[in-house]
């Protein structure tokens, strides 16, 4: 009887240290051992720097970039990671940040908040596709001045935030150059032309007979 209660107890014991490291980071017990980077971000096809057309084919449209992420094991069976990757080391990214930077000091467009839904899985890579220059920007200063012309070069930061199984804040960041202008569109010469309202419908010229 005596040997079941201690070890009841010992399994009590052990049970309340698991739960103390499924609170935020900074806790005494935080047995999380998964770390999450960004591995690339490039656009849809593969190439960088990203080129955003702030016309196309007279369509305001976003950018899209594909961003690859990494989570990774740190510190496996150390102190503070005392058991093999399992389930609640598993990551979910769920938001993501989107600011804009110029070495020149110049304008750019505002920063942004946007919602993903990304897996990890311990030691594992993941990809998905999110939004980095928004159609409604391309409406606005510094971006609408570039349908007559001219090119903005900004890097673009993205700072991804989710959660582990313990419940610990994870986040990481990467960046992208850009290139912001009207550029030629497929099968174009030039720039793409801008939406202009329908010209006024006027009357044809009459030939008057001579007397």
């Amino acid at each position: 009887m005596f040997r079941k209660l201690f070890l009841y107890l010992c399994l009590l014991v052990l049970s309340s240290k698991l739960l103390t490291g499924c609170g935020k980071p900074g806790g005494e017990n935080n047995f999380t051992s998964s770390q999450v980077m960004v591995v690339s971000i490039t656009d849809t096809s593969g190439k960088v720097p990203l080129q955003s057309d702030v016309v196309t084919n007279g369509f305001l449209t976003d950018d899209v970039a594909t961003i690859t992420v990494r989570s990774q094991s740190v510190d496996q069976n150390g102190p503070t990671t005392p058991f093999e990757p399992g389930p609640l080391d598993n990551i979910v990214l769920n938001q993501y940040r989107v600011d804009y930077f110029r070495t020149d000091g110049g304008a750019v467009p505002a920063s942004f908040n946007g919602t993903m839904n990304l897996f990890l899985a311990p030691n594992t890579e993941a990809s998905t596709n999110i939004v980095i220059v928004r159609a409604f920007d391309k409406n606005r200063s510094p971006l609408v001045e570039l349908r007559e012309g001219g090119e903005i070069f900004a890097t673009v930061t993205i700072t991804l935030f989710g959660e582990d199984g313990f419940g610990n804040d994870v986040s990481t960041s990467g960046s992208i150059n850009v290139s912001f202008g009207n550029f030629p569109d497929q099968g174009g010469v030039g720039p793409a032309p801008v939406p202009t309202p329908n010209p006024l419908p006027t009357a044809s010229p009459t030939a008057t007979p001579t007397p």
